[in-house]
C-alpha cells in the first residue's frame, strides 16, 4: 500500500492558549450526519454546525468539516482519539481519511480516529482578503525606518481588507475557538472522554482542551511541544536558536553524508556567501513573485531543515533536498527558494488570521525593530532569526486585539506524554519541558537526534506513544529513544 504524500503545512508552527469558559447549558446541541467519505469508503465524513462566536452560542453559525475512522476491532475498542497533525493550516480530516495508510494497526483497531478541521482550513471555508499577503517588495528584515513603517502600514491594510471581505469570521479564528469546536465534536459523538494525539500545533490544541474541559481527556500525547506561554520575544529567541543549531548540524552532516551535494565544503561559509550575494544581487527565477533574496534563502532553509530524512511529506523535504537547493542556487538556479508569482493566497491569509489572534508581537517601533534584528544576529549569526515565530512581525499594526494571548496552562488529572527531539529546527528542546511543567504529572520522552515531530520518523518514539494511548498508567516518567 502506497503512502499518501501530505503537505508540509502539517509542520508549520503557530500558537494556542485558553480563554474564559462558556456555560455548557448555554450551548446548543450538536449533530453530524455521517456518510462514507468520497475516495475513502471505510471512513465517514460530515459537517457540524457550531457558533461563529462561542461567546454567543445562539448567534450566527459556521460549518466545520469532520471525519471519523471507526475502530476496526470493536470488541477491543478503547474510545475516541482526536488527532491534529500540526499547522494549524493542515487538515485533520485528510489524515483521518488516510487512516489505513498513516496510523499503526493498534491505533486503528482500538480507537475511533476523529478529525475536526480547524476553522478556515481543510474542507472549511478559508479566510479571504482584498490584498495579497505576500508582495514583491515585502520584507520581515527592514533595513530602514521607512521600510519598517511600510511593513506596519501594509499589515494594517491587509487585515482591514480581510475584515471587509470575510466579515465576522475573521475575528474568530483563534485557537480557543478551535478547541471549543473539538468539544462540540465530543458532544456530538456522545462520548464522555476523548484521547488526544497532537503534533506541533496540535500539542497546544490538546493541552488547551485538557485545561479548558477538565475530566474530558482520557490520555494525551504531545509530540513536538509548542510552548505558547512565553512572551513573544522569548519565543523568537528560542526558535531562532533552534534553527541555527539545526543549520550547524546540517553542515556537520554534510561533511560525511554521501547524499549531501555540498559534501567536503565549508557549508556555513558557503551558506553565508550565498545569502550575502543574493541580498546584494537577488537571483532571478522565471515565474517567481520576485528575484530570490538572502531573506528568501534563509526562510526557505529553515523550512526544509525541519526534516532530516525523506518521509511521508516527500523527498523534497529533507536535508539531502536542502543541499541540492543550495547547490543549485550557488550555480544560479535559486528556484528551490523562490515564491511562485501565482502562489495561492487563501492558506496564507487564514494562517495570519489564526496567528494574529494568538500571538502578541512585542515590536512596535523602529527602535524596537532594530533591537529585534540585533537579537537575530546575536543568537543566529547565519540564519539571523529566520523562524516561524519571526513571522509574528506580520501582526504588527493589526487592527484587532489578540483574543488568545499567551498564558501559562494549569492542566491536572490528565495522563500525558510529552515527546521532543533533542534537535528540532522549529522548537527549542526546553519548550517541551516548559509545557510538561504546565501539565501536572506528565511523562517525558526525549528522542535523540534531529527533526520536527517524532510520530512520523521514529519507530521507537511512535511505539512509546501508542503504548501511552492504549495503557497510559504504564508510561514511565522519563525515557529516551534513538533517532529512528
Amino acid at each position: 500500500m502506497t503512502r499518501r504524500k501530505l503537505t508540509i503545512a502539517a509542520l508549520t508552527v503557530v500558537g494556542v492558549v485558553a480563554a474564559t469558559g462558556v456555560a455548557a447549558s448555554a450551548a446548543p446541541a450538536f449533530h453530524v450526519s455521517w456518510a462514507p467519505c468520497e475516495g475513502a469508503p471505510t471512513t465517514d465524513c460530515g459537517t457540524m454546525t457550531v457558533p461563529l462566536d462561542w461567546a454567543h452560542p445562539r448567534g450566527p453559525t459556521i460549518k466545520i468539516a469532520v471525519a471519523r475512522h471507526a475502530a476496526e476491532d470493536p470488541a477491543r475498542r478503547i474510545g475516541t482519539l482526536f488527532f491534529n497533525p500540526g499547522g494549524p493550516s493542515d487538515s485533520e480530516t485528510d489524515y483521518v481519511r488516510a487512516a489505513e495508510e498513516l496510523f499503526p494497526a493498534e491505533i486503528r483497531q482500538r480507537f475511533d480516529i476523529v478529525g475536526v478541521d480547524p476553522r478556515g482550513f481543510g474542507a472549511n471555508e478559508p479566510i479571504r482578503c482584498g490584498l495579497p499577503a505576500l508582495t514583491a517588495d515585502g520584507t520581515l528584515w527592514p533595513r530602514t525606518e521607512a521600510q519598517f513603517n511600510k511593513l506596519v502600514r501594509y499589515n494594517r491594510a491587509l487585515a482591514q481588507s480581510c475584515l471587509e471581505v470575510s466579515g465576522e469570521r475573521f475575528k474568530h479564528m483563534d485557537t480557543i475557538s478551535v478547541v471549543r469546536d473539538h468539544e462540540a465534536m465530543r458532544r456530538a459523538l456522545g462520548v464522555r472522554q476523548v484521547s488526544w494525539l497532537g503534533l506541533s500545533y496540535g500539542t497546544q490544541l490538546a493541552a488547551n482542551y485538557a485545561e479548558l474541559f477538565p475530566g474530558r481527556t482520557r490520555a494525551m500525547v504531545l509530540d513536538a511541544a509548542l510552548e505558547h506561554s512565553l512572551p513573544e520575544v522569548h519565543q523568537v529567541a528560542g526558535e531562532a536558536a533552534a534553527a541555527e543549531d539545526a543549520l550547524h548540524r546540517f553542515a556537520d552532516w554534510c561533511q560525511t553524508n554521501t547524499t549531501c551535494l555540498l559534501r567536503g565544503q565549508d557549508v556555513l561559509t558557503v551558506f553565508d556567501r550565498l545569502v550575502a550575494g543574493a541580498d546584494k544581487r537577488p537571483i532571478p527565477v522565471e515565474g517567481a513573485l520576485r528575484a530570490v533574496t538572502g531573506e528568501d534563502i534563509r526562510m526557505g532553509t529553515k523550512g526544509v531543515l525541519r526534516l532530516k530524512y525523506a518521509s511521508i511529506f516527500g523527498d523534497e523535504l529533507s536535508w539531502a533536498a536542502l543541499s541540492k537547493a543550495l547547490h543549485d542556487a550557488i550555480a544560479g538556479n535559486a528556484s528551490g527558494f523562490a515564491t511562485p508569482a501565482n502562489i495561492p493566497q487563501e492558506r496564507i491569509w487564514t494562517v495570519l488570521a489564526n496567528a494574529c489572534m494568538d500571538y502578541v508581537p512585542q515590536v512596535h517601533t523602529w527602535g524596537e525593530m532594530q533591537q529585534r534584528l540585533e537579537l537575530g544576529k546575536q543568537i543566529a549569526p547565519h540564519m539571523q532569526g529566520a523562524s516561524e515565530t519571526w513571522q509574528a512581525l506580520y501582526c504588527i499594526g493589526w487592527p484587532l486585539k489578540a483574543k488568545n494571548p499567551p498564558h501559562a496552562l494549569n492542566v491536572t488529572g490528565t495522563p500525558a506524554l510529552v515527546v521532543q527531539a533533542e534537535h528540532d529546527a522549529s522548537l527549542h528542546y526546553s519548550w517541551a519541558h516548559g509545557l510538561a511543567a504546565q501539565v501536572e504529572g506528565s511523562a517525558f520522552l526525549t528522542r535523540k537526534g534531529d527533526g520536527h515531530t517524532s510520530w512520523w520518523t521514529s519507530t521507537c518514539a511512535r511505539a512509546a506513544m501508542v503504548a501511552h494511548l492504549t495503557r497510559p498508567s504504564a508510561t514511565p516518567a522519563n525515557g529516551t529513544c534513538d533517532e529512528q
